[in-house]
């Protein structure tokens, strides 16, 4: 079946030379095929995520260039289709010598697509926002290197929630809930569901629990005096350091990114990454 003519976005994996063989190579097959194509390199910002005719995107690396693909065209439709250079492969789960097919069947709509929610956040400074973004696994504010606390006031939706000293703070995505945040104690969360897990990190005197709230929630955490050195980090890969005074807003956005293919099943996923184990030799589940 022949697909519409399309642009077509192709990300490869940075400082990867197999990465960047393949990108040509599918770039010539695209190309043949009518599409129009435009290739760049992953790991940092690029005008071309803003191109506005942009409608399918090919991103070859592992599940770390894949969020950062999917930060920068969050909220945009576009489908993202992985091939996977890393190592399990949670969100790009084709692997390279099957790129043909793949590729194939999801330009002409045989592959499924799910979409998924993220976090839309922003810091104001001084009335002014300092900087914003889009997260896909998690909003994390933490401490630095001293051991001292982080002191917070922390609102929701408009109403005060409690004053928090604590090592930091996570807000974690469903598909988010299975990194950082269930590490420090939150709920793990099937990842479909459509809500937002707050979860305080080491808090002192164990002033509240780690929480669940409805997707379209919207946190305001200031940075009370007393606090020390504090950063917001994106996804484990962007970060910028905080000051006091300065407000961090977070809340839910529906249906923000789009993943091209048939999503690895929870409790595999689960099994994949040591949080239950295999299921008694001869067990059959229907």
């Amino acid at each position: 079946m022949q697909s519409k003519a399309r642009h077509i976005l192709v990300v490869r994996k940075a400082n990867s030379d197999r990465a960047a063989r393949l990108e040509a190579e599918i770039g010539a097959w695209l190309r043949a095929r009518g599409h129009s194509v435009t290739a760049i390199s992953g790991g940092f910002d690029d005008p071309a995520y803003a191109l506005p005719d942009l409608d399918f995107a090919v991103v070859l690396g592992g599940d770390g260039t894949m969020l950062g693909v999917a930060r920068r065209v969050a909220g945009r439709g576009i489908p993202l289709l992985g091939i996977n250079f890393g190592r399990v492969g949670f969100l790009a789960d084709i692997q390279p010598e099957q790129w043909e097919k793949g590729l194939a069947d999801s330009l002409a709509g045989i592959t499924p697509e799910r979409t998924c929610m993220a976090l839309q956040w922003k810091v104001v400074r001084n009335d002014s926002t300092l900087a914003k973004g889009v997260a896909v696994n998690d909003v994390v504010l933490s401490r630095a290197a001293l051991s001292r606390l982080v002191n917070m006031d922390i609102g929701v939706d408009g109403q005060e929630m409690c004053r928090l000293r604590s090592d930091g703070v996570i807000l974690s995505t469903p598909i988010g809930s299975s990194g950082y945040s269930v590490s420090a104690g939150g709920p793990l969360l099937y990842p479909s569901l459509n809500c937002m897990v707050f979860t305080p990190i080491c808090p002192f005197l164990n002033t509240i629990p780690p929480m669940v709230f409805p997707q379209k929630t919207r946190f305001c955490i200031d940075l009370l005096p007393g606090t020390t050195e504090t950063y917001i980090t994106v996804d484990g890969q962007e970060g910028l350091l905080l000051q006091v005074g300065d407000r961090v807003e977070v809340t839910g956005l529906e249906d923000a990114v789009c993943f091209v293919g048939k999503e690895m099943p929870f409790f595999e996923r689960l099994r994949t990454r040591g949080f239950v184990t295999d299921m008694a030799s001869g067990a059959k589940h229907k």
